[in-house]
């Protein structure tokens, strides 16, 4: 039996109607990959058929290498047929346009469209046999179960040889669907870069003017090197063939954040600015409309949208993030915790700098944050508040392999918001469940990556849109893993060589979930370039980037983003600036709004000619059209302009204004100042009897007999004023009482 082979591009459009009671309900694309599994168990297959009747392996649609598209029947209990009429068991069948097939007993049948006709042009290159080691890398979801052990009381000499034919043949028969699985998606690495193009291009011209032989051997090279890269982007729909600058940054873009439409794109630098751009208001000079300081002197390391984009979460390197409306306004802060209090739960908030933050996917009152204080903290907009900053919803304690605080560098959400995986600083990986805040942790990867520290350790943790997958980047060993959700005790495939030296440094995966995304940094003066590497997913043996796109040099590619909506890939890099790369065949809106406008040029006939041309001129102020003043109106004129008529200036009468004070400018305002006298009530009475204080001494006329009885400071004491009160004698004898018992 053939292997599968890549599919050819004239099939990429390939597909299956799901037909029920006369109408379509349904398109399965078949044009994408080297092999599609059918059947019940929607974990082992590409497609789930729901129907008691199917097996849980039901059949397989294949690519051959010669472009046709076959399916077999991999030996289902009731069978599959082909226009009414039952195939053989593993044997593959040509398809063609307009073949009905159905599967088993169900009632829905699958009409084949836009099969092209295979042509010379249209096979696809010849692969060759998957090696034997290859198959034992194969993810758990691939490959059958074990034939079962014969009974002894059973096998005679006669039945022997047939069982061993029959285990022989089941053996090989799962031998090449496994190895038909692992040949899927395979493809030739390719390389892109947009900088390069121009210096490539000239000596490949003069080797053309040169020599007309080896020109066309290049040209035809060139050929082949131009489908095989079409025939990836197509696959992995990855768009890669344009790309437009959004400069306004003055230092490294860290983090990226697209809103759920594509319109706006929000980006975080270590300039401690977020920039707000919207490309529906932007021309070809794609400008931010918005510029925002979200913490003074710290930098962005966190963006996340909402999943209605009216709300973006801005993490820095602080302790206390905060929520911005759509247009950049701040609406809420959160609260700081107490770093004296151990128990990190007990504490209202982050009580060190934060290290990333996500919003739930669906959800838009709910968002996570991470930080080196050793917690992932949950958060909800209607939740408690103290002093107008926001208190935490639940608070998800990771410890280290010791069982001590360990700081955490990444956290996210899954696809569908039921796991919250955090990363710690000595190379562990924790899945936790919202649901279950005291619960622990779910699932637990100790050896993940090697240990780091709070900048450079497992830099992102991002799972796959089918939640199955997760992956995972680490600055500390430059490497990307691939983990299995169901299946953690070891990664399913390692990527080594991705080099990362920043702190926010991610992956993202595609809209499928077979590719994945990270950019590569590379140091300052060694004059090499950054890159943003494609990687596979599926295929075991494949650890090298399928594709890549070059940076400018000495240039660094930091983060990234891939909208799946408008398919567009968002690069952040060491140079202040944002790359977009996008292709006009499979990318829509986004940046192609600016890309397609021009800029708006002003006309040179708008606003006043200087050489005088176009003048005009109106009539009424010439003077022969002018209507004659009569000597009245001018007067009446003239008395109302104060500096021409010189009138004096009129008195101040209300409070003073202009450096002049109101004074008293006439007889009724002099006589009631004189005359009217303040009120006894208004006097101060110890100044009023003070005021008498030395005639009394001088002269008293009362205590006159004393002053020679009883000269001053002398008085008897029966006539002295008290020196206490009676409630301070009472004090004072309850003192004298407690003093006198304890001695």
């Amino acid at each position: 039996m053939a292997l599968a082979a890549t599919p050819a591009r004239s099939n990429r459009l390939a597909e299956l109607e799901v037909v029920k009671d006369g109408s379509v309900i349904e398109h399965l694309k078949i044009g994408e990959q080297a092999v599609y599994l059918l059947g019940r168990n929607e974990d082992m297959c590409h497609y789930g058929l729901q129907h008691p009747s199917i097996s849980r392996r039901h059949a397989a649609i294949t690519h051959s290498e010669n472009g046709q598209i076959t399916i077999m029947d991999l030996s289902s209990a009731q069978g599959t047929m082909v226009n009414d009429k039952e195939i053989a068991p593993e044997e593959p069948v040509k398809l063609m346009n307009g073949d009905v097939i159905r599967f088993a007993a169900s009632s829905r049948s699958y009409v084949v469209r836009n099969i092209a006709v295979a042509t010379e042009t249209d096979k696809g290159e010849d692969h060759g046999a998957v090696p034997e080691e290859a198959l034992k890398d194969l993810p758990t979801s691939f490959g059958g179960k074990e034939p079962a052990q014969s009974n002894g009381a059973e096998s005679s000499n006669g039945h022997a040889g047939a069982d061993n034919d029959k285990v022989a043949a089941r053996k090989q028969r799962e031998t090449e669907i496994a190895a038909m699985t692992a040949a899927m998606v395979a493809a030739p690495a390719s390389s892109a870069s947009t900088t390069d193009a121009p210096s490539e291009q000239e000596p490949r011209e003069k080797d053309k003017n040169g020599e007309e032989e080896q020109g066309e051997d290049e040209e035809s090279s060139d050929d082949d090197d131009d489908d095989a890269q079409n025939s990836v982007d197509l696959r992995y729909k990855i768009p890669m063939s344009h790309q437009v600058e959004l400069a306004g940054h003055s230092k490294s873009v860290t983090c990226i954040a697209v809103d759920g439409p594509g319109a706006r794109v929000a980006t975080g630098s270590m300039d401690y600015h977020t920039k707000l751009w919207d490309f529906a208001g932007m021309a070809r000079h794609v400008r931010p409309f918005r510029a925002i300081e979200v913490d003074e002197g710290h930098p962005l390391v966190a963006l996340s949208y909402s999943p209605s984009g009216d709300r973006l979460l801005a993490a820095t390197g602080g302790s206390q993030p905060k929520v911005l409306s759509r247009e950049g306004v701040e609406e809420l802060q959160f609260a700081k915790g107490d770093m004296y209090v151990v128990d990190m739960a007990n504490t209202n908030g982050h009580t060190h700098g934060v290290t990333g933050g996500a919003w739930h996917p669906s959800v838009r009152d709910q968002m996570i944050t991470s930080s080196l204080d050793g917690t992932v903290r949950l958060w909800k907009l209607d939740g408690k508040k103290t002093l107008d900053k926001l208190v935490n919803a639940n608070v998800f304690k990771l410890k280290s392999k010791r069982g001590k605080r360990c700081g955490v560098t990444a956290c996210s959400y899954n696809s569908d918001g039921s796991l919250i995986a955090g990363a710690t600083m000595d190379g562990q990986i924790q899945l936790y469940d919202p649901r279950k805040p005291y619960a622990g942790a779910a699932l637990v990867v100790r050896e993940a990556h090697a240990e780091g520290s709070g900048d450079l350790g497992i830099s992102c943790v991002r799972f796959s849109p089918d939640g199955k997958h997760f992956a995972s980047r680490s600055c500390a060993d430059d490497t990307v893993k691939l983990w299995d959700v169901r299946k953690v005790r070891e990664p399913v495939k390692v990527f080594t060589g991705i080099e990362g030296v920043f702190s926010t440094s991610n992956l993202v995966f595609n809209a499928t979930g077979t590719c994945m995304i990270a950019g590569t940094s590379v140091r300052k003066g060694r004059q090499e370039r950054g890159k943003v590497v494609f990687l596979d997913v599926h295929t075991p043996q494949l650890v090298t980037p399928v594709a890549s796109v070059n940076m400018d040099e000495d240039e660094s590619a930091i983060c990234v983003a891939w909208h799946h909506g408008i398919n567009q890939i968002f690069v952040g890099t060491s140079t202040s600036t944002c790359h977009v790369l996008y292709d006009p065949q499979q990318s829509t809106k986004g940046v192609l709004l600016t890309a397609t406008k021009k800029i708006k040029v002003q006309s040179g006939d708008s606003g006043v000619r200087i050489d005088g041309v176009g003048k005009i001129h109106n009539p009424h102020a010439l003077p022969m059209y002018r209507e004659e003043v009569s000597q009245k109106r001018k007067a009446s004129k003239l008395r109302a302009d104060p500096k021409a008529s010189k009138a004096p200036e009129k008195p101040i009468t209300g409070p003073g204004m202009g450096g002049k004070i109101s004074g008293s400018t006439t007889f009724t305002q002099y006589f009631m100042s004189s005359h009217i006298k303040t009120s006894f009530r208004e006097e101060d009475p110890r100044e009023a009897i003070l005021r008498y204080a030395k005639k009394a001494k001088e002269d008293p006329q009362f205590t006159a007999a004393y002053s020679k009885s009883q000269p001053s400071g002398q008085i008897d004491k029966r006539y002295q004023l008290t020196e206490q009160t009676l409630e301070e004698e009472a004090v004072a004898k309850e003192a004298e009482e407690r003093r006198l018992l304890q001695s």
